[in-house]
């Protein structure tokens, strides 16, 4: 049965035409508007585009919970911290992927910064862990990630971010898979106090570019819903928000054009 589950593991990873060791785009809020989140402004920047945390102005703790095609096995859980100074940002995030039988983890120590009044930067560490079983065993890397957010007029942002620039891969004796190397570049864009536009291309250096797009709307006072489409897959996508004082709660379902819905929720408070 074990076997069975690992082949089927595989079997996803390869007809999502995605590499393990992905570098998982985390939040409900992103993935409702088909993770078309580099320029968004959010606790999830720890995962996004770290450089969006430098406009963030308090403390913020968020934990995450995605399952994929509704399987166990290809679950995501994930947990990020921001912590603002006057020389800067610091953010910490671990996040995890799959089951004892294939995992991956996931640990970010990021900084950033502001550049000027409307740029901002951040570079983040990270050791990421990949373990198979006890028979092919397991092995941690050190990479980096680094992003920009820029407003180029008001209330319009443009970011970028790439992940993984020194392409470091995991190599055993049983095992041999590259990190991707992701480059990403999009906007936000802040329509008016209750909608914003978001848009993004993502090139993952082994495979075809994917375009995303996505629509967040405040429909009644703290209540959002949100839209996204994006290709490569083909998927849509869709999901709400609610604040309640200094507490954000996100519900995200997308679904893939034949494996199915994955949902997803996340929790953020602000101190």
């Amino acid at each position: 049965m074990k076997s069975i589950k690992l082949i089927l593991i595989f079997i996803f990873s390869y007809y999502l035409t995605q590499a393990s060791s992905e570098n998982h785009r985390i939040g409900a809020r992103s993935n409702a508007m088909a993770k078309a989140s580099v320029s968004s402004i959010d606790i999830w920047g720890n995962y996004n585009n770290q450089a969006s945390l430098a406009k963030l102005e308090q403390i913020q703790f968020g934990v995450f919970y995605e399952n994929r095609f509704q399987l166990e096995d290809l679950s995501t859980k994930a947990i990020a911290l921001y912590y603002p100074t006057k020389l800067g940002g610091f953010n910490l995030n671990y996040s995890q992927f799959g089951s004892d039988l294939y995992k991956e983890s996931k640990i970010g120590l990021g900084y950033s910064k502001a550049l000027g009044e409307h740029l901002w930067a951040s570079v983040q560490i990270n050791q990421m862990r990949i373990k198979l079983n006890q028979v092919y065993g397991e092995q941690s890397k050190y990479n980096f990630e680094v992003g920009l957010l820029a407003e180029i007029f008001s209330e319009f942002y443009l970011g970028f971010h790439i992940f993984n620039p020194s392409q470091e891969k995991f190599e055993t004796l049983y095992f041999d898979e590259a990190i991707p190397t992701v480059a990403r570049f999009g906007f936000s864009w802040h329509l008016s106090k209750e909608s914003i536009l978001n848009a993004e291309i993502e090139k993952d250096f082994d495979n075809d570019i994917q375009i995303k797009f996505g629509i967040e709307h405040e429909f009644i006072e703290n209540l959002h819903i949100r839209l996204g489409v994006s290709n490569h897959p083909n998927q849509i996508s869709f999901g709400l928000g609610y604040q309640y004082k200094i507490v954000k709660m996100n519900l995200a379902y997308s679904k893939h054009q034949t494996l199915g819905y994955t949902p997803s929720f996340d929790l953020n408070i602000s101190f």
